[in-house]
């Protein structure tokens, strides 16, 4: 009896850690990844309280980020960290620039507003880019790109080039496998076929 009683009671000690730390995860839908590693590891800095907040500036690229943390106004530069979450969102800054993180599996895909002219001037407009890895330059999604930096992956660059038309078609989504046709055709003749993240 006194067994049960103990295995119990460790049982319920445990479901509350699971619960304060679910409430934590939670929580941290905003905070600063400081590198890369802490990307991988999903290890967020600085994530604010109701009364913290991120300043972001990211108008004219400002080359900072602001953050209000435990009553102290901290500046960060953009060039010396990884990233940030925000709204649950993961970003990643190259050359002062902040782009979402879509994707993982294999490569990474982003996305970015940039202002382009429009027929009543400038208007904001996504764009699409991608990285090989987590620690590469960030470069536009075009056809030609993928060629280049996939160059010893023939049978890839191949189904690329005869699968899309042009540029915009490579962010094709299948719904019905919850699947990048881009990453599709990138695992399609991987040896195990299974979609590894590149950054975690």
């Amino acid at each position: 009896m006194k067994n049960s009683i103990k295995v119990l009671v460790a049982m319920m000690v445990i479901g509350i850690q699971g619960i304060r730390l679910q409430a934590q995860t939670t929580k941290a839908a905003a905070g600063v990844y400081l590198t890369m590693q802490d990307y991988k590891a999903g290890k967020l800095s600085y994530t604010p309280d109701n009364k913290d907040n991120m300043q972001l500036h990211s108008f004219l690229s400002g080359k900072h980020i602001g953050v209000n943390y435990g009553g102290k106004n901290i500046s960060l530069a953009k060039n010396e960290i990884f990233g940030y979450r925000k709204d649950g969102l993961d970003f990643r800054y190259f050359h002062n620039e902040a782009y979402r993180i879509l994707d993982t599996a294999g490569f990474l895909l982003y996305s970015r507003e940039v202002l382009t002219p429009g027929s009543k001037g400038l208007k904001p407009v996504e764009q699409y880019f991608y990285s090989t890895d987590a620690a590469t330059p960030i470069l536009n999604l075009t056809i030609d790109n993928i060629d280049k930096s996939f160059a010893a992956q023939a049978d890839f660059r191949y189904n690329v080039q005869n699968y899309f038309h042009g540029d915009a078609g490579l962010m094709a989504y299948d719904r019905s496998i919850n699947q990048y046709e881009l990453k599709h055709l990138y695992f399609e003749y991987r040896h195990n076929g299974t979609p590894q993240h590149a950054a975690l």
